[in-house]
Order: structure tokens, then C-alpha cells, then sequence
């Protein structure tokens, strides 16, 4: 059975006369009988019978009409229920924020205030597939693995040490990383990126660092160094301002201790996902200047 001939079918049950039908369909009387004979043959039975000039649906006739009813009211629905859904498609933008959690939520937050239209979609998985963008944070010169035609641009952050006001590093302008070997540190998740950067970091200078506490939060960790418990690297814009009097951040002379955020856009076909990629790029270039002239 073809849909056409369905529709024919229906139309003709509905007009009860096949010229009449034919005018409402927009098509030749001939062509219209046509297609109902083939249709009554492939099923094997008798749909119309005459009445004069008029016809009547037969037992079987009655059956397929009332069947088709509420299936071809929902196939005339689906063009439009489809544009729906790829007007909603184009304007969803599916983000995986493996690294900078914190400020990136706030830029997204940012974004759609000045687009409400668009509808975010968050991971946060190393793993996670068919997303739009991905931000992810790597040691200078090491890129993520990358689809190919996809935008990228990568920011460089100074990583800092965050340690107690009031204790003997306080006091010091600048410290280098192997001088903490003997520290307590208060650390994120091992499974966050930028744990792994800092501990790579302390094993350039030959030193595995003693975590005495993780957590998934940047003002856990902000507030247990306060509190005198430990020390810990803080990158210098993505986790915001200190705004405590009892961390001071300090610079690491040696080594040089930064991160590159990377921004990628795995979706160049989508107009939003390059919307927000610019946007990403243009905020991030400006908070991290911001962040180099207030060195």
C-alpha cells in the first residue's frame, strides 16, 4: 500500500462520489478510479460499491476508513511537528565542560540572557560524544584530540599557590613549586584535569604532592587553605577572585606554571554552536587580559 493511495481512498470515502473526490484532490477522475482499483486489488477485497452515481463503502471499505482516520491526521501533522523539532535542534547547543567549570557556567549563563532563545544541553565527561563545543584544559603545547574541520582556540592561565594569610609563605613575593614538597595540599578531584596538570607540574621538580584532602568544589578547596589546613595551586581567572582574608595567592617562579584552556567548536555546521564559540573566545580574551594587567 502506497500513502498516496490511501489518501485517495480516504478522500473518495469522505466525498462518497469519485468526480467530486477527484476535484478536491486536484487530480484527473481516471487517475483517482485508478488508484482505488489497484489499491482493492492488492488487498484483495472490495472497498466501494455503486449506488447510482454515488458510492458506498462495503464492510471492508468501513473498516480501512475508520483505521486510516486518525493515522493520516497524524501523518498530516509530522511536516509541521518535524520543522518543530529542527528549529528547536538548530537552536539547542550541547556543551562538555571537562575543565573551568565554574566560569564557564557563568559565561553560559551570560549568553543566554542575551539569547533566550537557545536551549544549552551540559556534560561534563571525558567521554561524552556529538557535543557541540568542548572546553578542556591541557599543559602548554598539548592539545586534546580534536575532530577534524573543527574551530579551536586556546588561552594560557598562570597557575598560582594559594596559601594561608598569616603563614611563612604569606610573606614571600614569589616561591618556587619544589619548596612545598614537604606541605600538606588541598587539591580537587583526581578526576578533574587540572589536578593532573598540578601533579605533573610537581613531578617535573621531583616531588609527588601529599593531598590531605580533595574536593569537587574551588571554594572548598579556597576555604579549607583559609582555615590553615593545606595549601593549593588556584588558577589565576577561572576560579574568580579570592576575595578572602585568609588566602594569599602567590606566584611560582619555577617551574613556569600555567595551563592552556582550549575552546573547540566539534559542530562548524551550526550556527548557534558558532555563535557561542565566538562568544566563548571574545569573553575569555577578555577576562584573561584583564587577569595579565592586574599582575
Amino acid at each position: 500500500m502506497e500513502l498516496t493511495q490511501l489518501k485517495y481512498f480516504y478522500a473518495a470515502a469522505e466525498c462518497g462520489h469519485i468526480t467530486k473526490a477527484a476535484e478536491k484532490l486536484h487530480i484527473a477522475q481516471p487517475a483517482l478510479t485508478q488508484s482505488v482499483r489497484r489499491l482493492e486489488n492488492e488487498l484483495g477485497v472490495k472497498l466501494f460499491v455503486r449506488r447510482g452515481r454515488s458510492i458506498a463503502l462495503s464492510p471492508c471499505g468501513e473498516y480501512l476508513y475508520k483505521q486510516l482516520g486518525g493515522i493520516l491526521k497524524t501523518l498530516d501533522r509530522v511536516p509541521g511537528e518535524l520543522l518543530k523539532i529542527a528549529e528547536l535542534e538548530e537552536k539547542t547547543i550541547r556543551v562538555n565542560i571537562i575543565a573551568a567549570s565554574l566560569l564557564i557556567t557563568e559565561l553560559i549563563i551570560e549568553y543566554k540572557r542575551l539569547h533566550p532563545d537557545i536551549k544549552f544541553v551540559l556534560h561534563q565527561s571525558a567521554d561524552a560524544e556529538n557535543c557541540d563545543c568542548t572546553i578542556s584544559a591541557n599543559l602548554p603545547g598539548i592539545l586534546p584530540n580534536m575532530p577534524k574541520n573543527c574551530y579551536y582556540r586556546s588561552f594560557s592561565e598562570e597557575i598560582k599557590l594559594a596559601v594561608p594569610a598569616g603563614s611563612y609563605y604569606s610573606e614571600l613575593s614569589s616561591i618556587e613549586l619544589s619548596d612545598t614538597k614537604d606541605n600538606g595540599f588541598i587539591s580537587l578531584s583526581g578526576s578533574k584535569p587540572f589536578h593532573n596538570i598540578c601533579e605533573t607540574l610537581c613531578r617535573m621538580v621531583g616531588f609527588s604532592p601529599d593531598v590531605v584532602f580533595e574536593s569537587d568544589s574551588p571554594s572548598t578547596v579556597r576555604g579549607l587553605i583559609g582555615a590553615g589546613m593545606g595549601i593549593g595551586f588556584w588558577p589565576a581567572y577561572t576560579w574568580g577572585n579570592i576575595n578572602s582574608g585568609n588566602v594569599v595567592l602567590l606566584p611560582i617562579s619555577y617551574p613556569d606554571c600555567r595551563r592552556e584552556l582550549t575552546v573547540i567548536c566539534n559542530n562548524t555546521d551550526s550556527s548557534a554552536a558558532c555563535g557561542f564559540y565566538d562568544f566563548l573566545c571574545s569573553r575569555l580574551e577578555e577576562i584573561s587580559a584583564q587577569a595579565e594587567n592586574i599582575k
